[in-house]
């Protein structure tokens, strides 16, 4: 019996060709994995708004319990995410110029039913808040991020960008407000304070006292995952 030549070649070559195509959507899928992880891990520290770009620094200094942190810390979430996913799909279809009074009445849109659900899962949140919860419709984080990189990018690049940012915005406001309360009341609890009250330590300069430590962590990890192995950093 004569070897079928030919329909063998022909079965390899199709065989060759279906797990080189199997092998290139596997490394595209790779590859789009690796820059979400990237683009989130830039929010949650490498680029951290608020520590980096000095963004959305009003609830860092007002936040002296960790209550409070965590009362600010979901209206954070639950307002970026709506904001960010519509500037995705409509930012592009405004003029520049409207862009940032677009992302501005999306966020005051959303304000109104977020505040509703953190004042349910939180009682009495909105009261104790008070100015600080309002502000957030206004954040200049989440508009900066609506405003410039929604636009710009693909919905699930959008959504990493938005829980790195909203994430490493929650973890420098907790942080903070652990650190004043520990030192006001010498322990962490979930209790209620009105902001501005009491000593040096709940004023908004010792908020960003602690910013600026924090901020000066991250540049000099940044600084050095900028040098090349091996190199020495330059502490002048």
């Amino acid at each position: 019996m004569e070897r079928p030549s030919a329909p063998v070649k022909n079965n390899g070559t199709k065989a060759a060709k279906t797990a080189k195509a199997t092998k290139i959507p596997y490394r595209e899928r790779q590859k789009k994995r690796r820059e979400l992880r990237r683009i989130f891990l830039n929010g949650v520290l490498f680029k951290n708004p608020m520590l980096v770009g000095a963004l959305g620094m009003f609830p860092l200094v007002t936040c002296t319990t960790l209550k409070n942190a965590l009362e600010l810390s979901f209206l954070l979430l639950v307002i970026s995410i709506p904001v960010n996913v519509v500037l995705c799909y409509t930012g592009n279809l405004v003029p520049g110029w409207v862009r940032p009074a677009w992302a501005t009445a999306i966020s005051l849109a959303v304000y109104a039913p977020a505040s509703i659900w953190m004042d349910s899962l939180f009682p009495g949140s909105v009261q104790s808040l008070g100015m600080a919860a309002a502000l957030m419709a206004v954040n200049s984080m989440v508009l900066s991020r609506a405003n410039e990189y929604a636009p710009a990018h693909i919905f699930s690049a959008v959504i990493a960008d938005t829980l790195g940012c909203t994430l490493g915005g929650a973890m420098v406001l907790c942080l903070t407000a652990v650190l004043r309360e520990w030192i006001t009341y010498g322990d962490v609890g979930m209790r209620t304070m009105t902001l501005f009250r009491g000593k040096g330590i709940s004023l908004p300069f010792f908020g960003f006292l602690i910013l600026g430590f924090l901020a000066a962590g991250v540049q000099h990890i940044n600084r050095r995952r900028s040098q090349p192995k091996g190199k020495k950093v330059n502490r002048l």
